[in-house]
Protein backbone atom coordinates (compact mmCIF):
# COMPACT_ATOMS: atom_id res chain seq x y z
CA UNK A 1 0.00 0.00 0.00
CA UNK A 2 2.75 2.49 0.88
CA UNK A 3 4.51 1.77 -2.40
CA UNK A 4 1.34 2.74 -4.30
CA UNK A 5 1.05 6.00 -2.33
CA UNK A 6 4.69 6.83 -3.04
CA UNK A 7 4.11 6.31 -6.77
CA UNK A 8 1.05 8.59 -6.75
CA UNK A 9 2.84 11.25 -4.71
CA UNK A 10 5.86 11.04 -6.99
CA UNK A 11 3.74 11.39 -10.11
CA UNK A 12 1.82 14.39 -8.70
CA UNK A 13 5.08 15.99 -7.66
CA UNK A 14 6.52 15.36 -11.09
CA UNK A 15 3.52 16.96 -12.79
CA UNK A 16 3.56 19.92 -10.39
CA UNK A 17 7.25 20.56 -11.01
CA UNK A 18 6.79 20.05 -14.74
CA UNK A 19 3.84 22.46 -14.83
CA UNK A 20 5.79 25.02 -12.79
CA UNK A 21 8.76 24.83 -15.17
CA UNK A 22 6.55 25.16 -18.25
CA UNK A 23 4.68 28.10 -16.70
CA UNK A 24 7.89 29.85 -15.71
CA UNK A 25 9.40 29.30 -19.16
CA UNK A 26 6.27 30.65 -20.85
CA UNK A 27 6.14 33.81 -18.76
CA UNK A 28 9.87 34.53 -18.87
CA UNK A 29 9.97 33.66 -22.57
CA UNK A 30 7.34 36.29 -23.30
CA UNK A 31 9.52 38.97 -21.69
CA UNK A 32 12.62 37.81 -23.56
CA UNK A 33 10.69 37.79 -26.84
CA UNK A 34 9.37 41.31 -26.25
CA UNK A 35 12.85 42.59 -25.44
CA UNK A 36 14.33 41.08 -28.58
CA UNK A 37 11.44 42.35 -30.67
CA UNK A 38 11.92 45.88 -29.29
CA UNK A 39 15.65 45.78 -30.06
CA UNK A 40 14.98 44.84 -33.68
CA UNK A 41 12.18 47.37 -34.05
CA UNK A 42 12.77 50.33 -36.34
CA UNK A 43 15.23 48.67 -38.65
CA UNK A 44 15.10 48.74 -42.41
CA UNK A 45 14.70 44.97 -42.54
CA UNK A 46 11.04 45.28 -41.55
CA UNK A 47 10.43 47.77 -44.35
CA UNK A 48 9.28 50.43 -41.87
CA UNK A 49 10.56 53.98 -41.58
CA UNK A 50 10.83 54.90 -37.90
CA UNK A 51 10.64 58.44 -36.63
CA UNK A 52 10.94 60.25 -33.31
CA UNK A 53 11.20 63.92 -32.43
CA UNK A 54 9.21 67.13 -32.26
CA UNK A 55 6.49 68.04 -34.76
CA UNK A 56 7.70 71.24 -36.42
CA UNK A 57 5.04 71.63 -39.11
CA UNK A 58 1.45 70.47 -39.70
CA UNK A 59 -0.24 70.72 -43.11
CA UNK A 60 -3.75 69.54 -43.89
CA UNK A 61 -4.12 67.45 -47.04
CA UNK A 62 -7.12 66.01 -48.86
CA UNK A 63 -5.97 62.51 -47.91
CA UNK A 64 -4.73 63.17 -44.36
CA UNK A 65 -2.41 65.39 -42.36
CA UNK A 66 1.23 65.93 -43.32
CA UNK A 67 3.56 66.37 -40.36
CA UNK A 68 7.21 67.26 -40.34
CA UNK A 69 9.20 65.69 -37.48
CA UNK A 70 12.55 67.10 -36.34
CA UNK A 71 15.53 65.10 -35.08
CA UNK A 72 16.63 62.70 -33.65
CA UNK A 73 14.75 60.66 -36.33
CA UNK A 74 13.30 63.25 -38.66
CA UNK A 75 11.22 63.26 -41.82
CA UNK A 76 7.84 64.17 -43.29
CA UNK A 77 4.95 61.78 -42.85
CA UNK A 78 1.30 61.48 -43.75
CA UNK A 79 -1.21 60.73 -41.01
CA UNK A 80 -4.24 59.02 -42.60
CA UNK A 81 -7.52 57.54 -41.41
CA UNK A 82 -5.86 54.12 -41.20
CA UNK A 83 -3.04 55.36 -38.92
CA UNK A 84 -3.19 54.24 -35.28
CA UNK A 85 -2.75 57.19 -32.93
CA UNK A 86 -1.85 56.32 -29.35
CA UNK A 87 -2.18 58.51 -26.29
CA UNK A 88 -2.56 61.37 -26.08
CA UNK A 89 -3.92 61.86 -29.62
CA UNK A 90 -2.16 65.22 -29.76
CA UNK A 91 -0.71 65.51 -33.25
CA UNK A 92 -0.06 69.26 -33.22
CA UNK A 93 2.99 71.48 -33.57
CA UNK A 94 5.67 71.23 -30.84
CA UNK A 95 4.58 67.78 -29.60
CA UNK A 96 6.98 64.91 -29.03
CA UNK A 97 6.06 61.96 -31.22
CA UNK A 98 7.44 58.60 -32.15
CA UNK A 99 6.20 55.87 -34.43
CA UNK A 100 6.70 54.08 -37.69
CA UNK A 101 5.57 54.51 -41.26
CA UNK A 102 5.40 52.56 -44.48
CA UNK A 103 7.79 54.15 -47.00
CA UNK A 104 6.50 56.46 -49.73
CA UNK A 105 3.28 58.40 -50.19
CA UNK A 106 2.00 61.82 -51.22
CA UNK A 107 0.01 64.62 -49.62
CA UNK A 108 -2.73 65.80 -52.00
CA UNK A 109 -3.86 69.40 -51.56
CA UNK A 110 -5.12 72.47 -53.39
CA UNK A 111 -8.09 72.93 -55.67
CA UNK A 112 -9.61 69.52 -56.39
CA UNK A 113 -6.61 67.93 -54.61
CA UNK A 114 -4.59 68.33 -57.81
CA UNK A 115 -1.27 69.32 -56.19
CA UNK A 116 0.95 66.81 -54.41
CA UNK A 117 3.88 66.80 -51.97
CA UNK A 118 6.09 63.73 -51.52
CA UNK A 119 6.36 62.39 -47.96
CA UNK A 120 8.86 59.96 -46.50
CA UNK A 121 6.13 57.61 -45.36
CA UNK A 122 2.50 56.97 -44.47
CA UNK A 123 2.18 56.64 -40.71
CA UNK A 124 1.27 53.19 -39.48
CA UNK A 125 1.30 54.07 -35.78
CA UNK A 126 2.24 57.14 -33.75
CA UNK A 127 2.42 58.03 -30.08
CA UNK A 128 2.28 61.57 -28.75
CA UNK A 129 2.76 63.63 -25.60
CA UNK A 130 -0.17 65.01 -23.57
CA UNK A 131 0.89 68.63 -23.83
CA UNK A 132 3.82 70.53 -25.25
CA UNK A 133 7.11 69.36 -23.74
CA UNK A 134 9.73 71.67 -22.27
CA UNK A 135 12.03 72.88 -25.04
CA UNK A 136 14.58 70.27 -26.16
CA UNK A 137 13.16 67.31 -24.24
CA UNK A 138 12.27 65.18 -27.23
CA UNK A 139 15.93 64.28 -27.70
CA UNK A 140 16.18 61.70 -24.93
CA UNK A 141 14.72 63.17 -21.74
CA UNK A 142 11.76 61.44 -20.13
CA UNK A 143 10.42 64.77 -18.81
CA UNK A 144 8.69 65.50 -22.12
CA UNK A 145 6.33 62.57 -21.69
CA UNK A 146 7.24 60.59 -24.78
CA UNK A 147 10.70 59.56 -23.64
CA UNK A 148 12.12 59.58 -27.12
Amino acid sequence: MTEKIKKIAASKTFFFVFAFIIGFASVSGAFVYKTKKAEGYCTTTGGLYCFAGTITQVKYCCNGVKIKVSEPRDGTFLLTASSKVYMWWNVTKDQCVMGDANPGGVCKYGAKCAQTDQVDGIIRQIGTTLKGPPKGTCKGSMSGGAGI
